[in-house]
């Protein structure tokens, strides 16, 4: 059960002595903490600040060393393009003079115009076809205008397989035309000439004016020519500066970058940005280290402290939860003399309420009714006695006490012949405020089961006339209303089937009476009729009119006008309907008399087979059946149909029902019965009318 009072006032939120105690060291402690915490934020500044200059640093000090190298190619042309067999135009001579310069070494000295025309190449013989190459771009023309002089982007070699770069100065050609004097190296010659430059831990990269790799003191080969990545690039803004940015690699990189104004190439220097913050995370660590170690000596002491009054706290709380949920309060032992009084406060209010709710759980396990309560505002949570436990379906347990709540089960609800949500069910109802009184309702439980309740709910409310709750009350009608229904299926039965039979009797008097000769004719013919058909209701009385075994009426309907030894019966095993069943034994009965008076019965050695068989399967079954009588007496036209003859020929005559088919041959009647097997609607049992 649940016990409510009033609510008192609003208290701010109260702490344990112990969190009191933690939180003292804690005002001690965290001062420390956030002036360690300051003075790593300080050192990451200064340290993320030293890495930038240093990169800064190296980027410009390796564009030293590389445009040094750049300058002595430059030095190297100016003497050239002083050449007197340049001048005179003598460039067999003047070849000579340029492969003496390049003898031995991987530098190319080029002459050309300013279009597409070579005039001298030292890796091609004198006088041999020169291939047409790149004219000059309008930039590095605007250049040569300036300063005489430019350096290339790199370009890739004409065997593909290696990339280069060139300076090219301004000469003046002897028709007057300027022509470009022109040196060029491989890439990995700038690679070897910056090398001694690069600090230890560092990578350095140098790129054209078109973001491409000129040279790379780390993985060289793989991305020389290559661009560089676009979110890289767009970073180097300016003369010079420092950023971060990822590499092909995915590594989150601390660059520095400088723009030479000579070769307008860019220069970088890049360190893992995780290298550059492992100082910090180690101080990071040393200085969590240490709080943490503080932090729990601050805990221990705390913990030595408080252990003895914190702890009586503890167990008078729980105590106090015992109580609010039912259970039983032990007593406590504790120094704290305020605390012992209060739990023995609650250990005589635990033994007072015990009494009481043990008086109430009684009273509603004993009642033989269910019942329900709820505190929950969806009314989900339910608590239950021992009589809703077992008209649910639910495990009960005697030992259980009274008011723990469970979640309801889930069920389907009918009234009226509509289901009824769960909102709108009695208790559901009760707790928006509404009454009910002696609704019923059908429900179907998760088993199958079905139940019939007669159900009456109300709110439950507060002192102050706020619903907090309901309960409600619920009669299982179950059997009263199965009761009600089977007793008008009984009576209904009762009446159709003496409808049918009356309508039986009444048809079988009419004809007999009509075909009969003398008054006492008529009189045994219906009476054996009569007897047939009683001995019909007797088996299907038997089976409780579910119907009948045919061999089992074969039998009986034989037994009384004939021996069995002069039959011959076979077959499987066939279950009639009853109004099916009714009908064979009065056409049974007509087949027997007519063969005891006329056919294969009227003497010592006839015989009568009678052989069935089923066709079809479920709905569509049909019965075929013969009967065959042989050794009688010769058979003759038959002139005039009797009665017994009409009877059978009209016993099976609706289509529904099926045919019958007499053949009255030489050596004796053969009767073919065509009998469907579905069960009709009582009121069109298959019997002859009694107008015809």
């Amino acid at each position: 059960m649940k016990f409510l009072g009033r609510q008192g006032k609003q208290h701010l939120p109260r702490r344990s002595a112990r969190s009191h105690l933690l939180g003292l060291i804690a005002a001690a402690v965290v001062p420390v903490w956030l002036f360690a915490a300051y003075l790593l934020v300080q050192y990451a500044l200064h340290e993320r600040s030293r890495f930038e200059q240093d990169a800064l640093q190296t980027a410009r000090q390796v564009s030293l060393v590389v445009e040094g190298e750049l300058a002595n190619l430059q030095t190297t042309l100016n003497g050239l393009s002083k050449s007197a067999a340049l001048a005179n135009g003598d460039l067999e001579a003047f070849r000579g003079e340029a492969l003496s310069l390049v003898e031995g070494t991987d530098r190319i000295i080029v002459l050309r115009d300013l279009e597409r025309n070579q005039l001298l190449n030292t890796e091609i013989g004198y006088g041999a076809d020169l291939p047409p190459i790149e004219p000059i771009s309008a930039g590095d023309r605007e250049k040569l205008r300036a300063s005489g002089v430019f350096v290339s982007d790199v370009f890739a070699s004409k065997d593909s397989k290696t990339y280069r770069i060139a300076v090219a100065t301004k000469v003046p050609a002897p028709t007057g035309e300027d022509l470009v004097l022109s040196i060029s190296v491989p890439t990995a010659r700038i690679r070897d000439v910056m090398m001694p430059a690069v600090p230890e831990g560092w990578t350095v990269g140098i790129g054209d004016r078109d973001g491409n790799y000129v040279a790379r003191s780390r993985s060289h080969e793989e991305m020389t020519g290559k661009p560089g990545l676009p979110e890289y690039l767009e970073k180097i803004v300016g003369r010079s500066g420092s950023f971060t940015s990822r590499n092909y690699e995915g590594i989150t990189l601390l660059a520095g970058y400088y723009r030479s104004s000579y070769s307008d190439w860019f220069y970088t220097a890049n360190m893992p940005l995780s290298d550059v913050q492992a100082p910090l995370w180690r101080s990071l660590a040393a200085i969590c280290g240490i709080g943490l170690l503080a932090l729990l000596v601050s805990i221990a002491l705390g913990y030595v402290v408080g252990k003895r009054f914190t702890g009586a706290t503890a167990d008078l709380a729980a105590r106090a939860e015992a109580l609010g949920h039912g259970r039983t309060v032990e007593p406590m032992s504790t120094s704290v003399a305020e605390f012992a009084a209060i739990a023995q406060a609650l250990v005589d209010a635990e033994r007072a309420i015990a009494e009481r709710r043990y008086e109430l759980e009684t009273v509603l396990e004993t009642v033989p009714a269910a019942v329900w309560f709820t505190y929950d505002p969806k009314a989900l949570q339910v608590i239950r006695n021992r009589f809703a436990a077992e008209l649910m379906g639910l495990p009960t347990d005697v030992r259980k006490s009274f008011g723990a709540p469970d979640l309801v089960i889930n069920t389907v609800a009918v009234k009226d012949g509509h289901t009824v949500s769960r909102e709108d069910r009695p208790l559901s109802r009760a707790m928006r405020g509404e009454l009910t009184d002696n609704e019923e309702f059908a429900y179907t439980l998760p088993s199958g089961v079905e139940r019939f309740l007669l159900s009456s709910a109300r709110p439950i409310r507060s002192p102050s006339g706020n619903i907090i709750g309901a309960v409600q009350i619920s009669l299982d009608i179950t059997d009263r209303k199965r009761g009600e229904e089977h007793r008008k299926l009984l009576v209904n039965e009762l009446n159709h089937r003496v409808k049918n039979t009356l309508a039986v009797v009444r048809s079988i008097a009419s004809q007999t009476i009509r075909n009969a000769t003398t008054l006492p004719e008529a009189g045994r013919t219906l009476s054996n009729r009569l007897i047939s058909l009683a001995k019909a209701h007797d088996i299907l009385t038997q089976q409780n009119w579910s119907g009948a075994d045919l061999n089992d009426l074969i039998t009986a309907s034989i037994k009384p006008h004939a021996s069995i030894e002069r039959f011959q019966i076979s077959g499987g095993k066939v279950w009639l309907p009853p109004n099916v069943a009714l009908s064979f034994a009065l056409a049974l009965h007509e087949l027997t008399t007519n063969a005891i008076k006329y056919g294969a019965l009227s003497n010592a050695k006839g015989k009568v087979s009678i052989s069935w068989k089923l066709v079809g399967q479920k709905q569509q079954r049909r019965l075929e059946l013969e009967w065959r009588e042989t050794g009688g007496p010769t058979v003759g036209p038959i002139e005039r149909k009797g009665f017994g003859t009409q009877l059978l020929e009209r016993i099976f005559a609706s289509d529904s029902a099926g045919r019958i088919v007499l053949t009255f041959e030489r050596s004796g009647l053969a009767c073919d019965f065509r009998v469907n097997l579905f069960e009709p609607n009582e009121a069109e049992a298959h019997f002859p009318s009694s107008e015809t």
